[in-house]
């Protein structure tokens, strides 16, 4: 999309719309607003015509900032001429003052600032707390002196919430213009607090055949993870999107008994996830092989014996340096993955002369076995 310059001082009060720059949006209203057609040049009459009839008040403000323009000339000696005066640039009352006065928290132009910290936060996973954080103030001091970052509990009760609702109508909107989704279902225990939680997701084409997806749903779930609880809550969220029961082409999840049930009582069809089908049919076959069960016991020790001790990973990192040996940390596996599994098994191979002359030093670490690193 071509780049718009924005010369007038109506642009305080709109933005250009991201999907068609010939219209621009009132930021006090969201109101689209022409800037012309095909066979002449955009302009901000359409504009200037809104913000009068409509914000009355802004407009007389904008007159009074337009009519505060102060010339000022500035003499410069120019090499090779006489004394010239030269108009370098115009200041208006407002950008003199700029520096004193802020926006209001709720003033149009600082809600568009909030909106794109809070959706940085978003995007970026990046903590609440970083509007309290010294560099990123003073680097929004220097970049827009006039704005004044709002607290974490403005961006969560105000801003944030705005933004979920803006989000649910645009995925609920998406979701009706499908034909028909797929759902995905997945539930997991947060390792610090033991918090369970359960989550939907759907999966569409929309009218242009481009494939979309959103969460519909990512909540604590608490008490016995039941068929019969599981298929409440998939009937409550299938309810707060308003998803007829027939759009729902397939439901996909783990093969758990329990959500395997829970889907059947909600009366909607569904398939087990490749992925973790497969996970959970390596899973099997590895236990029925007593060999490498031990050989990824004992691997598995060797990796927490390091990951849980600072010189132990201080005197590893000073072999890889005297065998020229890549500075790799080894990788903790997760047993239900298998993927972990083997990641950490290649970690431990690619640093086995490294890991065996530490053992060497510490009997009472036990290493795999000459036959173990060959499995």
């Amino acid at each position: 999309m071509t780049s718009v310059k924005k010369k007038s001082s109506l642009w305080e009060y709109f933005d250009i719309n991201s999907d068609n720059n010939k219209f621009a949006v009132c930021l006090l209203c969201n109101v689209k607003i022409s800037r012309g057609g095909e066979r002449k040049k955009a302009g901000t009459s359409a504009m200037k015509n809104h913000i009068k009839s409509k914000h009355p008040d802004e407009f007389r403000a904008l007159n009074k900032d337009n009519a505060a323009v102060v010339p000022t000339t500035i003499h410069l000696a120019i090499p090779g001429t006489s004394s010239s005066s030269v108009t370098k640039k115009q200041l208006t009352m407002t950008e003199s003052f700029e520096r004193k006065l802020l926006w209001d928290i709720n003033d149009a132009k600082a809600r568009k600032y909030h909106y794109l910290v809070a959706e940085m936060i978003a995007l970026d996973n990046e903590p609440l707390s970083i509007v309290e954080r010294t560099g990123f103030n003073r680097l929004l001091e220097q970049a827009l002196p006039r704005y004044k970052l709002p607290s974490r509990t403005y961006i969560t009760q105000k801003i944030i919430p705005d933004i979920c609702d803006r989000i649910y109508e645009k995925i609920k909107y998406n979701i009706s213009s499908a034909f028909a989704i797929s759902v995905t279902s997945d539930r997991w225990t947060c390792l610090h607090n033991n918090a369970s939680f359960l989550s939907f997701a759907a999966y569409w084409i929309s009218p242009k055949f481009k494939l979309e997806h959103g969460v519909l749903a990512m909540k604590p779930f608490s008490g016995s993870h039941t068929g019969e609880n599981i298929a409440k809550e998939l009937n409550i969220v299938v309810n707060r999107w308003d998803i007829e029961h027939t759009k729902i082409h397939v439901l996909i999840h783990d093969s758990g008994a329990n959500i395997v049930k829970g889907v059947r009582l909600a009366k909607y069809d569904s398939a087990r996830c490749f992925i973790h089908t497969l996970q959970r049919a390596i899973n099997e076959s590895l236990k029925v092989q007593a060999e490498v069960t031990t050989m990824i016991a004992t691997g598995r020790r060797l990796v927490m014996h390091f990951n849980h001790s600072g010189l132990a990973q201080e005197k590893l990192l000073r072999i890889q340096k005297e065998l020229n040996f890549p500075e790799h940390q080894l990788v903790q596996d997760i047993s239900t993955r298998w993927n972990s599994t083997f990641y950490m098994i290649e970690r431990l191979l690619e640093q086995k002369r490294a890991i065996s002359l530490y053992v060497a030093d510490h009997d009472t670490l036990i290493n795999l076995t000459a036959q173990q690193w060959r499995v």
